[in-house]
């Protein structure tokens, strides 16, 4: 009994991360390739380099042009003409989420919102 509660539970942790990385992939895609949103705002807030992790890569499945070269890093065999959804990846701090992997990518935490000031009452 004990076992089979363990695997639904690894079970629904899956299809909620599957559910996550569809949504991720989506609106990457659209953001990319039909609404062409300028994605410098939201790029000036990424920090780091890519490690070469390839977990980016395997967000649903794997993708076809993932290989190895001699060191067993992975590598992108059409790195010069990859996909915009590729080049843009991560775009937000929560695109980190969909991954299982050492992504080294960092995001700049948003300035926190002051309180909201109301104004005082005029006096009569």
């Amino acid at each position: 009994m004990l076992l089979s509660v363990r695997r639904e539970r690894a079970d629904m942790a899956d299809w909620t991360r599957v559910a996550l990385q569809l949504k991720g992939k989506t609106r990457r895609f659209v953001q990319s390739s039909i609404l062409r949103q300028d994605p410098a705002p939201l790029l000036a807030k990424r920090r780091g380099e890519c490690n070469r992790c390839g977990a980016c890569c395997k967000i649903l499945f794997r993708c076809p042009f993932l290989g190895t070269d001699a060191d067993g890093q992975y590598t992108c065999r059409i790195y010069e003409k990859r996909f915009a959804q590729c080049r843009l990846y991560p775009l937000r701090a929560a695109d980190l989420r969909e991954i299982e992997g050492e992504c080294t990518y960092t995001f700049e935490a948003a300035p926190a919102s002051a309180p909201a000031v109301l104004p005082e009452p005029a006096l009569e």
